[in-house]
């Protein structure tokens, strides 16, 4: 027991030593260890500047050895399908724009004949897109350098249709896998204008500029010819047939002023109409000869003096106009309320515009048939006092050009005096009445007494018939059927 509880202390005491130590090692209050630390060290160091300056040394032959071989890795002459290429850093781009190129060809050389490369020349098959190859240059010094090829094939479009076709602003309707059109135009026109768009926006249409094309057009037929130019290089020729239409009519068949008077004729362009102070526009009613035909009215608020108002008709490029040169009085004018006739049927009397009252002998009548005519012919006319006509009756005849312009014609009534005319017409009258009477009866008389011979003679007739029927009978003389027989012997 004695000798464990030794150990036990034994091994407790080199603990505590040994930790003590250690302290001090770390701490350097052991000189003695240290110094020999550093001594090893310097042995250490010793023999590592040895091994560095032998290193040194074959680092020197080895760097001798390479400067006296090329570190050329560099390639030249290089071609992508027999055409030569520029590369940049080290990288060589080329864009292939030929659908009919499948395949892909690089060949290539060293700058330095020592100089090698991982792949003498590339051949592969060519894919829609980026196609990317590497090569690697080792120099004769084992410097290497990568190269990259990047070639990229374009499939360029073969569409040389076009999806859009306008001429003179008319559009064609275009149809697959057809060529040639035809259109008509204006017999106007002397100019085409023709807007042609592709289908494919790679495509390109000759001697178009921005997609558009002009030329001029002085005959009926013309024919033009489309280029359409596909990315690939397909060509579609459209070919458009351009003909002029017969000339339309822009004439108008009429034209009215309510508040203006004047005389339309279709083939006369240029009027002159007088207007009223009052009125401010022209109040215009135009009809064409052709309802296809627009009217465009050029109809300005009307100023003091002279004013122009243009009425445009067109159909089809067809163009007419017709031009009123509108004076606008600067005081009304009462003239513009005359009447242009007045007649009375069964009386004559001399009318003039400007004379507004008359005086008129008639018989015994209780009206008048008048007819009166306005200067302008939207004017009103009004007739009052025509009817009950006496001696001393009044007609007026009130012409209306506006609200505010008027004139009234007066027709002062004389009537006659003829009550012995009368008298000597009732007895002639009487007398032919009787005459009529007498001749009549004389009439009656000598039909009535020529009927009353003609039944005497016929009833004379009928007894000599029967007298004779019954003379036969009793002699015997023949032999008789009928009566009938009897009558045709008679």
């Amino acid at each position: 027991m004695k000798k464990i509880v030794k150990i036990c202390l034994f091994l407790l005491v080199l603990n505590f030593n040994i930790n003590v130590y250690a302290t001090k090692e770390l701490t350097g209050e052991n000189p003695v260890k240290e110094e020999t630390k550093t001594e090893d060290n310097k042995e250490t160091t010793e023999k590592e500047n040895k091994d560095d300056e032998k290193l040194d040394e074959e680092n020197k032959d080895e760097e001798s050895d390479k400067k006296d071989k090329s570190n050329d890795a560099t390639l030249k002459e290089i071609y992508i399908n027999e055409q030569k290429v520029v590369c940049n850093d080290y990288v060589c781009e080329q864009i292939i724009k030929d659908n009919s190129v499948t395949d892909v060809k690089i060949t290539y050389k060293t700058n330095h004949e020592k100089a090698k490369v991982s792949l003498k020349e590339i051949e592969s098959e060519l894919k829609e897109g980026e196609n990317k190859f590497e090569v690697v240059v080792t120099a004769e010094d084992e410097t290497e350098q990568k190269y990259t090829f990047k070639i990229t094939k374009e499939v360029l479009s073969t569409d040389s249709t076009l999806k859009k076709l306008v001429v003179n602003g008319v559009e064609i309707k275009l149809q697959e896998n057809t060529l040639k059109y035809q259109t008509s135009v204006s017999h106007a026109t002397n100019k085409i204008e023709i807007e042609a768009i592709s289908n494919n926006d790679k495509a390109s249409i000759e001697d178009f500029k921005n997609n558009k094309i002009s030329c001029d057009f002085y005959d009926d037929k013309k024919e033009i010819k489309i280029k359409v130019v596909a990315e690939a290089g397909e060509i579609s020729t459209y070919v458009v047939t351009v003909t002029k239409r017969e000339e339309e009519d822009a004439t108008l068949k009429s034209l009215k002023i309510s508040n203006a008077s004047f005389e339309f004729e279709s083939g006369v362009f240029d009027y002159e109409v007088t207007v009223l102070k009052s009125v401010e526009k022209l109040e215009i009613e135009a009809i064409p000869n052709d309802l296809d035909a627009n009217i465009k009215i050029d109809n300005p608020t009307l100023e003091i003096g002279e004013n122009t108002v243009k009425i445009e008709v067109e159909n089809d490029g067809n163009k007419k106009t017709y031009t009123l040169k509108v004076t606008k009085l600067d005081e009304e004018d009462k003239n513009l309320a005359n009447l242009e006739s007045l007649t009375i049927e069964g009386y004559e009397f001399e009318f003039k515009e400007d004379k507004y009252e008359y005086d008129l002998t008639i018989g015994d009548v209780n009206f008048l048939v008048i007819d009166a005519i306005p200067k302008v012919s939207d004017s009103e006319v009004e007739i009052t006092g025509n009817l009950d006509l006496i001696d001393g009756s009044i007609i007026k005849i009130k012409v209306n050009y506006d609200a505010e312009t008027y004139n009234v014609y007066r027709i002062n009534i004389i009537k006659e005096v003829i009550e012995e005319k009368e008298n000597n017409l009732t007895k002639i009258i009487i007398i032919v009445l009787i005459t009529l009477i007498i001749i009549a009866g004389i009439v009656i008389l000598i039909i009535q007494i020529r009927n009353k011979k003609k039944k005497n003679n016929q009833e004379k007739k009928e007894e000599i018939k029967k007298d004779t029927i019954k003379e036969v009978k009793n002699e015997d003389l023949i032999s008789i059927s009928t009566d009938e027989e009897i009558e045709d012997i008679i």
